[in-house]
């Protein structure tokens, strides 16, 4: 009896101290970030224990997909919102929309983790694109550094006056040569600013040869002729240098721009719009976003994690890390951080203005078309009519899954 009465008092003792492992999968965060993040939480909820394992950019869509097929343990996943239809495709992914439905006011972005009809995943950190303008060269030319473009034709206008002043002078830096930013940074922006888009909203049907494609891409094809066109990290370069008037691109060129040309006179402000009467200053909505993950076996705990880690401070304490995206919270713009970094602030009210990619699970698919359909009207001067009715068909044939 007393044999027995020793092994009962330990085993409450094993089970009064055990602890609930999640397991986190994040890409912000390095380990020493992490670390210090997370013992907060603990410390909070010492009942938890979490382990933070560390992704790359270049190969973590591929780890996860490898970690979901083969039955591992996941609790909580950071995604980048591009991603979110295709692992909700494959049922990867905790439904949250009662997740939305308590915290759904107070944070922005929910239209980066909507796929059909629900919510998988939460937003946590947000980032976009604003136009980068060099002061100098606006003076040059003849033109207002204090009155940048707010629409096309003023920034057409502007570019072809500043590439006029020499020859290693470019009005604007159009990016090529990579995956990405040919779509990303402006072109699929600017379709969204006047209206349109390339895909309808059902994810059916491909919109290339639209009225407003066509425009927008006239446009942009117009553009290229005073502009550099090559990869985004060597137009951040020649920007440097003092060789382009304009670009568009991501927060975190501020820093890259300050560190390495100190002496560099520039600003930053909303993308410009169609026309003052017509459209919008869209961008890219990139974002970092929480999932819970279906298999999960400690669902309840993994929502505390979530919960925590999308506190304004907190988030804000994760974005500063790399201060190239902010806090999804509504109130995130009254951090005292932002009176001393004002471009910073452009960034993060031009989310306001932000648009997701389209949510079908076909997407990294349909953005390699896209690239090569741009790149073809910018580098090879091709019909613009022609290349949209091309690549228009190309893209609903993905769509019908051929």
């Amino acid at each position: 009896m007393r044999k027995f009465l020793v092994i009962f008092l330990a085993l409450i003792v094993i089970f009064s101290f055990a602890k609930t492992k999640l397991t986190f999968w994040g890409f912000m965060m390095n380990d020493e970030h992490a670390k210090k993040v997370l013992e907060k939480f603990m410390a909070e909820n010492p009942d938890i224990e979490v382990e933070y394992v560390q992704l790359s950019w270049s190969n973590g869509f591929d780890k996860i997909v490898t970690a979901i097929a083969g039955g591992e343990d996941l609790d909580v996943v950071e995604l980048g919102n591009t991603w979110v239809a295709n692992f909700a495709e494959r049922k990867a992914l905790e439904n949250m929309d009662n997740f939305y439905k308590t915290y759904g006011n107070n944070y922005v972005g929910w239209d980066t983790v909507y796929y059909e009809g629900s919510y998988w995943a939460v937003p946590w950190l947000l980032g976009t694109r604003a136009l980068f303008y060099n002061l100098d060269l606006f003076d040059k030319a003849g033109l207002d550094p204090e009155n940048p473009p707010k629409t096309w034709e003023e920034l057409y206008n502007a570019a072809k006056d500043i590439d006029s002043l020499g020859e290693d002078i470019y009005g604007f830096g159009m990016p090529a040569g990579e995956n990405y930013s040919p779509w990303q940074q402006w072109f699929l922006p600017a379709v969204w600013g006047t209206g349109g888009d390339i895909i309808s909203e059902d994810g059916k049907r491909a919109l290339l040869t639209s009225c407003k494609v066509n425009e927008t891409a006239k446009f942009y094809k117009a553009l290229s002729k005073y502009s550099l066109k090559t990869k985004q990290a060597d137009l951040a370069k020649a920007f440097g240098e003092g060789k382009i008037g304009m670009y568009v691109s991501g927060a975190w060129d501020i820093d890259y721009l300050e560190t390495n040309y100190p002496e560099l006179p520039f600003n930053v402000v909303f993308i410009p719009k169609p026309a003052s009467w017509y459209g919008t200053h869209a961008s890219f909505a990139g974002a970092e976003v929480l999932a819970i993950m279906k298999h999960s076996k400690h669902k309840k705990e993994a929502q505390k994690l979530v919960e925590f880690l999308i506190k304004p401070d907190i988030a804000m304490e994760v974005a500063m890390i790399w201060p190239a995206i902010f806090p999804s919270h509504v109130d995130a713009g009254k951090d005292p951080w932002f009176e001393d970094h004002p471009m910073h602030k452009v960034f993060y009210e031009q989310n306001a203005y932000a648009k997701p990619v389209p949510p079908i699970p076909a997407w990294p698919k349909v953005q390699a078309v896209l690239t090569e359909a741009i790149e073809k009207i910018i580098l090879e001067d091709a019909d613009v009519d022609s290349v949209l009715f091309e690549y228009n068909m190309k893209i609903q044939k993905i769509l019908d899954g051929e």
